[in-house]
């Protein structure tokens, strides 16, 4: 289960209870107040195991309550009872009016007093119960009656077993909690109260705006809260677990840069890669040698991303970043665990903002290829529809061989005809080796004067050495 629980019902503006047989066991708090040492060990009565099914029918989202657990694990009178009680707090229509239930959490057996009751609130805000009732009451906005609840031994080490601690929390959390209710700070109001249960201290909080219909928490605005509340109270424990995740990210990125440095080094010096990748880095390059301005992924064009994407797509199938991610994302899921046990979907690589200095890793080495200018004129030449004086087009289609020892990109063309004769069939062919020979001696005579320039320089940088100069 998860290490923090929060539950968030709203009670509306004139609302009826519909608390049903069993309010007198609730509003007498019969049980766990009462029940002496031995009895709490007792297994639970027939009464309060009619009411618990009662319960759990009626909310079923109770089921998540840590006293649920404990119960199943134990199903005596004395954890029947917590279950009850936890169950009725949660729910504050079963107190049958609001000033009932502010009287409840303020003045019930184990609230810790701030003073002659237990709640609290802003900070320099007087608090007379009575009027707080009154007040509370008397609102035409929904009230939330959030409860926050940890288990005792994270309690006990964190220091969170105190009121001080809370009303601390929650104080410099009011904002935030205000923010995900959709409520302006200036209209938040809030009460809360500490009781320090035996297995699970828990806070009991009002929240409501003094806006009529301006508060509106969704579940996700829930889960917001519940995880910056977690950040805050564990967050001893999440030092470690950040850390973990810092260090597989920067691994990552590393691992990521290297791998792509090392494929663009290649396909510069002629040598054999994966097809797929080698394409898409050089489609890459040319389209950034015709960008203008930052050559930053946030800066380009949405089908320039697209490539840009598919080439981290292909970098995420590396099993060396496959690993790298699935600890990072453990990692990531053991904070998720503090507050929920529902894990998201895992998002793929590329479309994680976590990992962005990736794709402009791959935007910086793909600058440095040497871009085959021709093959984008081929490229485009392909797709330019030629003067057909007859009626009917071939169906004309282009794929890609590689040469394995100079690991060059060759286009293979495969031509379909129709019942057009074969004179017009050889002219698409004829056209087709044209474009290919004359890219691939252009292609060769870009290499040759490459090749020269780095014998050149390899001579001037032996010389500067020689003469003891700094290279």
């Amino acid at each position: 289960m998860p290490r923090i629980i929060m539950k968030s019902p709203y009670i509306k503006p004139n609302s009826k209870t519909h608390i049903g047989n069993y309010i007198s066991y609730i509003a007498t708090r019969d049980g766990v107040e009462k029940a002496d040492s031995t009895q709490k060990f007792m297994e639970a009565t027939e009464k309060q195991k009619q009411i618990i099914k009662k319960l759990l029918s009626d909310y079923p989202d109770s089921k998540d309550l840590y006293e649920y657990q404990d119960y199943l694990d134990k199903p005596n009178r004395g954890n029947a009872d917590e279950l009850i009680l936890r169950i009725a707090e949660t729910h504050a229509e079963l107190f049958g009016d609001r000033e009932k239930y502010v009287s409840y959490i303020a003045q019930r057996p184990r609230v810790e007093k701030v003073s002659s009751h237990g709640l609290f609130t802003d900070d320099g805000v007087p608090i007379v119960l009575s009027d707080v009732q009154k007040e509370v009451a008397e609102s035409k906005s929904n009230v939330w009656t959030h409860i926050i609840s940890l288990k005792r031994e994270d309690a006990e080490r964190l220091g969170y077993n105190n009121a001080k601690a809370w009303m601390n929390l929650i104080r410099s959390q009011r904002n935030m909690i205000a923010e995900n209710m959709k409520i302006a700070p200036e209209n938040f109001r809030w009460y809360a109260a500490f009781h320090n249960e035996g297995h699970h201290p828990h806070i009991h909080m009002i929240a409501y705006s003094t806006k009529p219909n301006e508060a509106y928490l969704t579940e996700k605005g829930i889960e917001n809260i519940k995880s910056n509340l977690a950040k805050v109270i564990l967050r001893q424990d999440l030092i470690s677990i950040y850390q973990k995740q810092t260090e597989h990210r920067d691994k990552l990125r590393a691992e990521a840069r290297d791998i792509v440095e090392d494929l663009v080094s290649k396909i510069n010096s002629e040598i054999y890669i994966s097809a797929s990748i080698q394409h898409k880095l050089l489609k890459l390059a040319d389209r950034l040698s015709k960008t203008k301005g930052k050559k930053v992924y946030g800066y380009l064009k949405p089908d320039v991303k697209a490539i840009v994407d598919s080439i981290v797509d292909e970098l995420a199938n590396d099993d060396r970043i496959r690993k790298l991610y699935n600890l990072w994302y453990e990692q990531k899921e053991n904070t998720i665990r503090t507050y929920t046990d529902e894990m998201p979907d895992r998002i793929p690589l590329a479309q994680n903002k976590e990992f962005k200095s990736i794709k402009n890793a791959v935007i910086k080495e793909a600058i440095k290829l040497n871009v085959i200018e021709d093959e984008a004129e081929e490229s485009e030449n392909t797709e330019e529809p030629v003067s057909n004086p007859f009626e009917h087009e071939e169906n004309t289609s282009a794929e890609s061989d590689f040469d394995s020892g100079r690991g060059v990109l060759y286009p293979r063309y495969s031509i379909k005809t129709n019942r057009n004769s074969v004179a017009v069939s050889s002219l698409y062919l004829l056209r087709y080796l044209c474009n290919m020979i004359q890219s691939r001696l252009r292609f060769e005579e870009k290499q040759k004067v490459q090749r020269t320039d780095k014998k050149l320089q390899q001579k001037i940088n032996d010389k500067k050495q020689a003469q003891g100069l700094k290279m």
